[in-house]
Parts: C-alpha cells; sequence; structure tokens
C-alpha cells in the first residue's frame, strides 16, 4: 500500500509513469545498476540512462559513472524531499502573486452528478450548520457521514436524521445520542434531501447516494427560498411516515435558544416527560423592528409535527404559544426563509423553565 500511495504521489507530482517506476527501483534497492533498473521497472535498457538524467536533474538520484558498470544511488529523502518543498513553495508563491479575488460567492444552484461530489457536498453542509439539519438519506450513508453528524452535535446542532431505503444497513449498534437528536427510519425511496438552516443543502434523486444512480443528479442550493421549499417538503411529506429509532433527551432546564425550532423540539421534549413549561421570551411583531420581553409566562400551546403526536394545524407549523399580559400570543421563528406569517410574531430569544407550584 505504501509503494501504491507513493507512486500516484509522484505521478501527481509530475513524474511520468516511466519514472516514476524506475525510481522505485532504484529507490527499493538503494543503489542499483542500469540493468537493475531495467529488469525491476520492465524498461528498456537504453531508455534508462534517459530517465536516471531526468530523476539526477529533480534532485532525487545521483549517477555515479565512474564505476562499471554504472551505479545510480537514491538520495537522502530530506534530500530528494527538498527539491518538491522548494518548488512548493516557489509555486505557492507564484500563485499569490497572480491570484486575484473573486468578489463571486459560491453559487446559489449547483448540478451534481456525481456520488462522490454529492457526498463531499452533503458534508460540506453538515460542517456549517449553526443550528439544525433536516436529512433523509439512504440508511447506508449514515457511515460515510457519522463524523460530520458527531462534529455537528458536539458543536450543539439539532440533528433531525430520517435513514431510508436500504432499512436493513441501519446500524443497530449505534449510540445515536453522539449522531442525531431525533432518528426515523422508512422504508422507502424518496429524494434525498438534506437542509441545514433553511439556507443551504443538498436535494437529488434517491439513487444519487444508493444503488447505480446512472443519470441522477443533485441539485445543491445556497439560496433561502429553495432552502425553505425543500425544508417544508421534507416535514411535511417524509418526515411523517418515518418510525421513530431513537429521540433524544431534552435540553436540561433552564435552557436559552436563539432558534425557534430547536426550542419548540425540546418544549415538546420536556411536556412528553410531563413537565409544564415558563419562559422568558422576546419577540417581534412582524413587520416592526420592536421587540417585546415577557418574563415567566406560561407555555400553553406547543404546535410542530417533529416529535411525538403531531399537534399542528398545517404541515409547516411549529410554534410556542404564551399567556401574556397581552393576551395569547403564537411566536414562530425569526430567521430562515420560513417566516412566522400566521403566528404574526417572530421569536428573537427564549429561556424555558420548568414551572415551578411555588411560582
Amino acid at each position: 500500500m505504501s509503494r501504491d500511495s507513493l507512486r500516484e504521489h509522484l505521478t501527481a507530482f509530475g513524474l511520468s509513469t516511466k519514472e516514476t517506476e524506475a525510481y522505485l527501483a532504484i529507490l527499493q534497492s538503494g543503489t542499483a545498476t542500469t540493468s537493475d533498473v531495467s529488469r525491476g521497472a520492465g524498461i528498456s535498457h537504453a531508455y534508462v540512462y534517459e530517465l536516471a538524467t531526468e530523476l539526477a536533474e529533480r534532485g532525487l538520484i545521483s549517477i555515479d559513472e565512474t564505476t562499471s558498470p554504472t551505479l545510480l544511488h537514491a538520495r537522502s529523502p530530506e534530500d530528494a524531499l527538498g527539491g518538491f518543498s522548494d518548488r512548493l513553495t516557489q509555486m505557492r508563491h507564484d500563485i499569490e502573486s497572480l491570484y486575484q479575488h473573486s468578489d463571486t460567492a459560491d453559487p446559489a444552484v449547483e448540478i451534481v452528478h456525481s456520488r462522490v461530489t454529492t457526498r463531499k457536498r452533503v458534508r460540506r453542509v453538515i460542517n456549517h450548520a449553526d443550528h439544525e439539519v433536516v436529512l433523509t438519506i439512504p440508511a447506508s450513508e449514515f457511515t460515510h457521514l457519522q463524523d460530520s453528524l458527531r462534529d455537528a452535535r458536539e458543536r450543539g446542532v439539532t440533528i433531525y436524521l430520517q435513514l431510508v431505503a436500504p432499512v436493513e444497513k441501519v446500524p443497530t449498534t449505534t449510540d445515536w445520542r453522539k449522531y442525531a437528536t431525533i432518528v426515523k427510519s422508512w422504508d422507502a425511496t424518496p429524494p434525498v434531501t438534506v437542509v441545514a438552516d433553511e439556507k443551504t443543502g443538498v436535494m437529488g434523486a434517491h439513487s444519487i447516494l444508493s444503488g447505480r444512480h446512472s443519470s441522477a443528479y443533485a441539485l445543491v442550493f445556497s439560496q433561502q427560498d429553495i432552502a425553505g421549499a425543500f425544508f417544508g417538503n421534507a416535514i411535511s411529506n417524509f418526515w411523517p411516515m418515518g418510525d421513530n429509532q431513537f429521540i433524544a433527551d431534552p435540553d436540561p432546564l433552564p435552557a436559552t435558544y436563539t432558534h425557534a425550532r430547536t426550542a419548540v423540539t425540546n418544549a415538546a421534549l420536556h411536556v412528553a416527560q410531563g413537565r409544564s413549561l415558563t419562559a422568558d421570551v422576546t419577540v417581534q411583531a412582524i413587520g416592526s423592528e420592536d421587540t417585546t420581553t415577557y418574563e415567566r409566562v406560561p407555555v400553553v400551546e406547543i404546535h410542530q409535527n417533529i416529535v411525538g403526536d403531531p399537534t399542528n394545524e398545517f404541515p409547516i407549523e411549529n410554534n410556542l404559544v404564551f399567556d401574556t399580559a397581552d393576551g395569547r400570543i403564537a411566536t414562530g421563528g425569526s430567521d430562515g426563509s420560513l417566516q412566522p406569517f400566521y403566528e404574526g410574531y417572530g421569536m428573537v430569544s427564549i429561556t424555558l423553565y420548568e414551572h415551578s407550584t411555588e411560582e
């Protein structure tokens, strides 16, 4: 494996296939005659002299013509790598001197036909998430994404993970707490859908990441309107179809959030465990720059369909209702593309508490 890896690196640095094979033959013996190299590398004896000259000019070997036959010596790793290092340094300086920074950001939409590239884009979406990631992916992809999922969870990102066909690939001994907030499985082949923070994501045919994808492709996007549409589709049509495999415990109280859906999910989990909640919540009326803060107001209703029995009245409804001095107020998210058009108020921040009978 070391020899194959070195062969790949040498060709990447510009050595021809014949030069690479000749150098490997010399390197393996330390010192070799041209006949040794010819036999070891499968190269004609006459051609070895030309290759040896090229390798010597690159600083990889030295040629001793004072002996008969001529001896070819592999130079020490320090000397051999020094030439590559110098070239890389010079190349970096040359690139920096010519590089002109582009003001153009990544494209809002990218079409990807390669499975490997699609997987890289999914990892990138997860790695850049700040608050949440919603995934509907083939179960066989989990092993490819688990490092990114684990890192995201360690950053405090909420992960809604739905593993679909081939469901026999769903791991049975995984400690899901490390990788997801909620895990579902569904024996179906819906489109691959990954959305982070309602801003970026990947959507494509199921076969782009499972089986033979032939002409399948994926759409990589970084536009809120597109992200919101795919998120709504996933939460409304795919997520409810799954069977629960894992549900994490809610965050310990008190807990503060600036992302509304994360607050709603944790509130629903606490209520499912029999707790009553109050909150300090700062809200912003739609169309206004002004905010209002309510302290220790009861959470009287939770509308959502992500965890437990659905309590929403329409597919993407996700909000908390508070009993305030100004009456009951429903608050949705104040960021992302799914603005609280229905509730009338956006949740700027919230701290959830367990309600005490002494309050």
